[in-house]
């Protein structure tokens, strides 16, 4: 009886984690308030990172705020219900302001909103511009209501020096009507707007051996819109897939090489966790394609780390069944070793030389495991973390590296305002 409940109960984890979601598109802003301005680089809004409090004006989405900067957006998280905001900037210079405009939501459910804001040039606009951020004081408007947000203080030093790896599940941010289909390039765009520093993507392979960014085996209405293909995605050459397949949302079905020259490009996410599903020969094909992503960082200045998931034997079968993936390989622009992580457990990192170790949440807090891989040079990322109290808890009593969440925003206010 007790293995029949037990078998009960995962099963119906494992449908409801992948049950199909409807999309709910990010919110719709008219943007007046950025008509007439101009562009500010992202490394002098970097500078607004920090702690912000409530200080006037409606508490509908929180008290307190975590503001964090990513390529091309500023975004706030709240001490309340994981509700985010993402916002656009430009340069007002007929009154010396920094306007704002964007859309507020929930993590758990879709429900979100326009919001605008406004730094005057005497409260803060000039400063920010110099670099100075004592004295930021934000104005805004949402769904009729106003709020003023003040900046408090910076990120701890802790937080600053030690950054938490935040990846998102199947590169999207939420379960419950994502903004874009799991898997795809917008998910790559956006993600950094909302909290994460990493990507976690699944990674099968095409009848002409084509490494793609897929969840499920077979072709499926869960993943895919309907359409006249039936089956496994092996038994089809990648552009009859990109012919005659969209996603939930009409997106493609992307390449890993899609995926990686998206993520080098036009973002500043860190890393890239490939979630190998184990075709046959994956990691002779996955190899040219990830080396020539880490060649294409290199040339651009960019700090990247793109690591392979080894999460079962077979998968570990076919990792070792190419062994330049994990050492040198000089017919590449980029020769070194190619870095991976073991999901089973540390001791099946060591064996395989593995950079990270990536348990399964519920094998609780490992502190004995997550010690013996620190003590070897491992990171450890648990996943995938979706309760906010087990977010909570996991950070203050783990001493993990980093998560993958379907709710980033969690994870971000929690960190930068537990350390």
């Amino acid at each position: 009886m007790k293995y029949t409940t037990l078998y009960i109960v995962a099963t119906l984890l494992i449908f409801l984690g992948c049950s199909k979601s409807e999309i709910t598109p990010p919110g719709n802003n008219e943007e007046a308030n950025l008509e007439n301005t101009s562009s500010i680089p992202a490394t002098t809004m970097k500078k607004m990172e920090g702690i912000y409090k409530l200080v006037d004006g409606s508490s509908g989405l929180g008290s307190q705020f975590v503001c964090k900067v990513s390529k091309h957006r500023v975004s706030f998280f709240s001490n309340q219900d994981g509700i985010f905001m993402i916002l656009k900037y430009g340069y007002k210079s007929s009154d010396g302001s920094i306007q704002f405009s964007g859309f507020y939501r929930y993590s758990e459910f879709p429900t979100q909103g326009n919001i605008q804001f406004s730094i005057s040039a005497t409260e803060g606009a000039t400063d920010l511009l110099a670099g100075v951020i004592s004295n930021l004081k934000l104005r805004g408007i949402f769904s009729n209501d106003s709020l003023t947000l003040q900046y408090q203080h910076a990120f701890s030093t802790y937080a600053t020096n030690n950054p938490f790896m935040i990846f998102a599940h199947h590169g999207v941010q939420t379960t419950s009507n994502p903004p874009y289909a799991e898997n795809s390039l917008n998910g790559v765009l956006n993600d950094e707007d909302y909290g994460n520093t990493g990507l976690e993507f699944d990674v099968r392979m095409t009848s002409d051996h084509v490494p793609i960014c897929i969840h499920d085996a077979g072709i499926n209405t869960r993943l895919t819109q309907k359409g006249p293909l039936s089956g496994n995605w092996d038994q089809y050459p990648f552009l009859f897939i990109s012919e005659y397949v969209r996603l939930i949302d009409g997106q493609k079905v992307p390449s890993v090489e899609q995926v990686l020259n998206y993520f080098v490009d036009s973002t500043t996410l860190k890393y890239v966790w490939l979630d190998i599903k184990g075709n046959t020969d994956i990691f002779k094909y996955l190899e040219p394609v990830v080396r020539n992503a880490y060649a294409k960082a290199v040339a651009q200045n960019r700090n990247v780390t793109i690591f392979s998931g080894l999460p079962s034997a077979d998968v570990i079968t076919e990792f070792n069944k190419q062994p330049t993936y994990k050492s040198n390989n000089p017919a590449y622009a980029y020769s070194l070793p190619l870095p991976t992580l073991a999901e089973q457990t540390i001791d099946i990192a060591l064996e395989n030389g593995s950079k990270f170790f990536g348990p399964r949440y519920t094998e609780g807090l490992l502190l004995d495991d997550v010690e013996k891989a620190h003590n070897n040079g491992i990171k450890v990322i648990s996943w995938t973390l979706n309760s906010k109290a087990l977010i909570s808890d996991y950070l203050k009593n783990g001493k993990f590296d980093g998560f993958i969440s379907d709710y980033p925003a969690y994870v971000v206010y929690d960190f930068y305002t537990m350390f």
